[in-house]
């Protein structure tokens, strides 16, 4: 069984030396890594040939495709891959843990097939990452999938691509977190929360632009994804 880290980055050059120091003080070697420069406009592809390995592979995209579609176009090269534990980094947040792979990997081995961690904000420790019962529809029952968010890959299988796409059929370019997690959580049958904290979420990264703007957008697919539920 493989941890395999999808990080989609855009102007995340400033970021990435703290990202793969967090992948490289890893304890476990059980991991690999998909790195998307999502047409930055800073020295993100260099940085990431720069600090990458043999064990990272990377991606520099000729058209904009936003977070949620390169997570979902690079997860399903492993959907029919049952030892597969796709885990996702934005490309200016890191890792905290030296044993996050290993704490991942042991959930999944004991049959989880959705796993998150919890979290700290860069100014304030902040973590709103919790358990949610197993009997409870994550559409309606409150946010609690925040970061690290993990599952096995071949839940993909379960899951359309209509679900991760606004009512134009255009994939969301804001609000993926829940838009992706909800109907993954949906079609799982064990979900964990590791209360231990993985991952730094880094909210006043400078790569996102117009940020009042993309938090409006992000309010907006929130809510269009929880109102609807899961397609079939």
């Amino acid at each position: 069984m493989e941890v395999k880290f999808i990080i989609p980055c855009y102007n995340a050059a400033g970021n990435l030396p703290d990202l793969f120091k967090s992948l490289y003080d890893q304890k476990s070697s059980k991991w690999s890594a998909i790195l998307i420069d999502d047409m930055s406009e800073d020295r993100t592809y260099d940085c990431a040939t720069e600090y990458g390995s043999s064990n990272v592979e990377i991606i520099k995209n000729t058209e904009k495709k936003y977070a949620l579609r390169n997570i979902v176009e690079n997860a399903r090269r492993f959907q029919k891959k049952e030892d597969i534990i796709i885990a996702v980094i934005d490309g200016d947040d890191s890792l905290c843990n030296p044993n996050t792979v290993d704490l991942l990997l042991d959930s999944y081995e004991k049959g989880c097939d959705v796993v998150w961690t919890g979290h700290r904000w860069d100014i304030n420790d902040m973590n709103i990452s919790k358990p949610m019962p197993e009997n409870v529809d994550p559409y309606s029952y409150t946010w609690s999938s925040s970061h690290l968010r993990t599952f096995r890959a071949d839940l993909l299988e379960k899951v359309k691509d209509i679900n991760f796409k606004d009512t134009s059929g255009s994939w969301f370019m804001r609000g993926y977190d829940q838009a992706l997690m909800l109907p993954i959580i949906h079609v799982s049958e064990k979900r964990h929360y590791i209360d231990e904290i993985c991952y730094r979420y880094n909210i006043n990264s400078v790569s996102i632009p117009y940020r009042d703007y993309s938090e409006m957008t992000q309010i907006s697919t929130i809510n269009l994804v929880r109102s609807r539920g899961f397609l079939e």
